[in-house]
């Protein structure tokens, strides 16, 4: 699908020489998908973060609630393809195409196309500010109790002291059902990613 850009009316002929596109319908500029660098537009994009390119997909789980003892589900937003300006590569590109699966947690800005779906359909997942510095972070809470669940990454206990990386790989999410949403631009978000080809196990059947 096409991504969707800030363009001033000033600036639109710089926009269209570049091959955006102006969707009168949408009433916005917009990438096509055939332009696979990006870097040209990137004085209408988001600073930093992460654009979700088709599929867009909830990657959903369920863990026992630590409070209230109930199974309660879990979900992340996922992508099988996405940009990134967050990672650190050799390529000379500040947006490069990423087509590792993976999926994202500690959301601090989401686009608000997806809020309607997530309302709707996921309400236990939810804006709620963190307790050490009070950002606002989207997080899943027990749909029970309303209590947030467990620490940003939703993993089992490995019992290894290399910490992190071995919990990053017992998460919760990995290898679970995916759903894919609909969604007529490509979407932003600004969090952290968890990548890999480790994640291809339940990705693959997400078409």
């Amino acid at each position: 699908m096409s991504i969707k850009i800030n363009v001033p009316f000033s600036q639109k002929d710089e926009a269209k020489q570049k091959g955006a596109i102006w969707m009168n319908d949408a009433k916005t500029w917009v990438i096509p998908d055939y332009i696979e660098n990006i870097d040209p537009f990137d004085r209408w994009l988001p600073g930093d973060g992460f654009i979700v390119k088709d599929p867009y997909l909830i990657c959903k789980s369920s863990r026992q609630c630590w409070k209230c003892q109930k199974e309660t589900p879990l979900i992340a937003l996922a992508a099988r393809t996405y940009y990134t300006c967050d990672l650190a590569s050799e390529i000379n590109l500040k947006w490069q195409k990423i087509k590792y699966p993976a999926f994202f947690i500690g959301i601090r800005y989401m686009d608000p196309i997806l809020l309607p779906l997530l309302k709707e359909k996921y309400p236990f997942y939810r804006e709620m500010p963190a307790k050490k510095t009070g950002i606002l972070t989207w997080v899943n809470t027990c749909r029970y109790c309303q209590t947030i669940q467990g620490d940003d990454y939703n993993t089992n206990n490995s019992g290894s002291p290399f910490g992190g990386y071995q919990n990053e790989k017992k998460t919760l999410f990995r290898g679970k059902n995916m759903e894919q949403i609909q969604l007529r631009f490509d979407y932003y978000i600004d969090g952290v990613v968890f990548e890999g080809i480790y994640y291809w196990d339940g990705f693959s059947e997400a078409e």
